[in-house]
């Protein structure tokens, strides 16, 4: 059995806020609290949770774009274990994972033409291209994407939001990377220009064989392009599993509630069914749980859930929740 492309291993991050005058040290923010998954080659896992649930977080740790923060557990990329590398050595490794960020004009430096931001990546990592075979690699990578070539010395202001993306795809690409993160890629985007863009991506992964790590809110986005879907909660993950298993049959409590909560295209489907309404607010991850960090909000809470911590299950379909543990 290969080994999977990204493995993530109890990753954990931290934040300490600053002690405001001579009061006590507040306690750290669990941003992310012992998350672990793995990405095939060429496959695509999505993250879906409500947000400050600690998905961008764990974007930004995967590739180092974390500082000032206390780091627990591995990230492992083809291999090589990333998180403890220096910067020099990040550096050369960082041309294997790239990212696409959730705002296509702020992403993009508004003073450079679009072709000098895609030629920026392959100077930056020194490719070996002669002058006129980064133009040509410019020229290829915006017709990759769907922009035309002529364009490339205008400025990103003068394109639209979903081609803005697309460019910033095309820098992504640029350094041929084996993963590529999307950290809410498409959410800023009209839902016509998502789909395009979603498309796009699964095409991009057809032809060259690209990981992806999809991040979003949006669980009919996940749906369409996801081969195995994470659902985070709180800096943790409580349920993992194939993505039509994930949604045909849900385990947690925590995804039936975000599952019913989705829009349904058929109105009258959408208002005949089960909605699974949680109570309160999601809770601060500042707070350091005894038990379920889930439990004052589930709707199926067991007498013990308060003062056990669940595990997250080692089947296929994993899932932490108390329900299954006992069962």
């Amino acid at each position: 059995m290969s080994t999977p492309l990204l493995q993530v291993r109890d990753l954990k991050v931290h934040f300490q806020p600053p002690r405001r005058g001579f009061g006590k040290v507040p306690p750290p923010i669990r941003a992310v609290d012992g998350v672990s998954f793995e990405v095939e080659a060429g496959r695509t896992l999505g993250l879906v949770g409500e947000s400050g649930c600690g998905k961008s977080t764990t974007a930004r740790a995967i590739l180092n774009l974390i500082s000032h923060a206390d780091r627990g557990g591995e990230v492992l990329l083809d291999g090589v274990r990333v998180d403890q590398l220096s910067e020099s050595d990040m550096r050369i490794h960082r041309s294997k994972a790239q990212m696409v960020f959730q705002d296509p004009f702020a992403s993009l430096n508004p003073r450079m033409t679009v072709g000098k931001i895609i030629r920026e990546p392959i100077r930056n990592f020194d490719l070996g291209l002669t002058q006129r075979d980064e133009q040509l690699e410019v020229i290829r990578l915006m017709e990759l994407v769907g922009i035309n070539p002529r364009y490339m010395n205008r400025y990103p202001h003068e394109f639209s939001g979903g081609q803005r993306q697309r460019i910033g795809i095309a820098r992504a690409l640029a350094v041929q990377p084996k993963l590529i993160v999307c950290d809410e890629a498409v959410s800023a985007l009209d839902v016509s220009i998502q789909a395009q863009v979603i498309n796009l991506l699964m095409d991009l992964q057809q032809k060259l064989g690209v990981a992806y790590v999809f991040i979003s809110h949006d669980l009919a986005v996940v749906r369409h392009i996801a081969d195995r879907v994470g659902v985070m909660y709180l800096g943790r993950i409580v349920e993992l599993a194939d993505s039509d298993e994930l949604y045909k049959t849900p385990k947690h409590p925590y995804t039936k509630a975000l599952l019913s909560a989705a829009p349904v295209p058929d109105p009258e489907k959408n208002v005949s069914q089960n909605r699974v309404k949680l109570e309160g607010e999601v809770p601060s991850p500042d707070i350091e749980y005894a038990g379920c960090p889930f439990a004052d909000r589930c709707p199926e809470v067991l007498g013990h859930c308060r003062s056990t911590p669940p595990t997250l299950s080692s089947e296929v379909h994993q899932v932490s929740c108390l329900l299954y543990e006992d069962s």
